[in-house]
């Protein structure tokens, strides 16, 4: 039969009534023997590689391997329908063969009487002889994009220039969803390497420091700077936050380091409020030191208060 591959359970070496993990074991022998990265310049190695890859493909998926071991290499071929083939496998059956005393029963499919099962199959169904290899998948192709903080939270379009193995260049439009981490994955299904199917492409987000924000988990935490006298009257104050301005009242007598939460401030996941933002008070006190008045007032005020009395190591 013209255009015949080689049978796909030798092709890995095992048995037809291999199991599944007996299969898999012996295409990861194969591809560490075989792979192109281990034997550059081989073409037998590497075909060898391709073959086993192509019958793999095909024996680890429960469906497909039903099928060719129902019907053979006339299931690999395009277009083929298993009711269609069954269907003709029952007629096939109340004759005896395609001797020249009945191969008339197939003339409108061409020479019956000389021809295979597989053939007549692939004729029927697959329009035309069986593909010569199994059609095999293309790569994937992995890569990284980086992104400012605040693009991360609010999400963004990139432009992202792909260049193929025969020096073809394209640029996609890649959306980077809102809320994203450093380190997340993105998949642009069917954009990788050519191949039945084409291969994807795997992105690995990372995402640029900013100077006052830090994520932790989906807060944001901040430092704010607040003078002694806002910090000891308390009262209103505009904070910048990634969703805009908000007014935060400082409770009166607010102390160096105390965290105040802003609910709903932080990172935002599909468009819906999530995590918060924690701010961290940073008093500031005056540079200028020499106010006589000031200073008696903080005495007044403090008077012999020792903050480290109880502060004991």
């Amino acid at each position: 039969m013209r255009g015949t591959v080689k049978d796909l359970y030798q092709s890995l070496g095992v048995s037809r009534t291999a199991s599944p993990d007996e299969i898999k074991k012996a295409y990861r022998q194969l591809t560490r023997k075989y792979h192109p990265d281990r034997n550059p310049g081989d073409k037998a190695a590497e075909e060898t590689f391709k073959t086993a890859s192509g019958a793999y493909e095909v024996l680890s998926d429960p469906d497909r391997r039903k099928l060719y071991d129902e019907f053979g290499e006339a299931s690999l071929t395009q277009g083929f329908d298993a009711e269609r083939a069954r269907a003709y496998k029952r007629a096939r059956s109340r004759y005896t063969g395609f001797s020249e005393g009945n191969g008339n029963i197939f003339d409108s499919y061409g020479e019956a009487s000389s021809t295979s099962f597989d053939d007549l199959l692939s004729r029927l169904f697959g329009g035309g002889r069986v593909r010569s290899e199994v059609a095999r998948a293309g790569s994937d192709i992995q890569g990284e994009v980086n992104i400012p903080f605040l693009d991360a939270l609010a999400g963004v379009t990139v432009p992202l220039r792909v260049e193929s193995q025969a020096g073809q260049a394209r640029t996609l439009d890649v959306k980077v969803p809102p809320g994203v981490a450093d380190g997340g994955k993105l998949r642009l299904r069917g954009q990788g390497g050519a191949g039945d199917p084409p291969g994807d492409i795997l992105l690995t987000i990372r995402v640029q420091e900013h100077p006052y924000l830090q994520r932790d988990g989906n807060d944001l935490r901040m430092s704010l700077p607040v003078t002694a006298l806002e910090a000891y009257r308390g009262g209103p104050i505009d904070v910048d936050t990634p969703w805009g301005t908000v007014a935060v009242r400082l409770p009166p007598g607010s102390q160096n380091g105390q965290v105040l939460r802003l609910r709903g401030q932080g990172v935002r996941l599909h468009g819906k409020t999530g995590g918060d933002l924690l701010v961290t008070l940073d008093v500031r006190l005056p540079k200028e030191s020499g106010h006589a008045g000031l200073l008696a007032a903080l005495a007044d005020l403090q008077g012999d208060e020792n903050p480290r009395a109880e502060r004991t190591l």
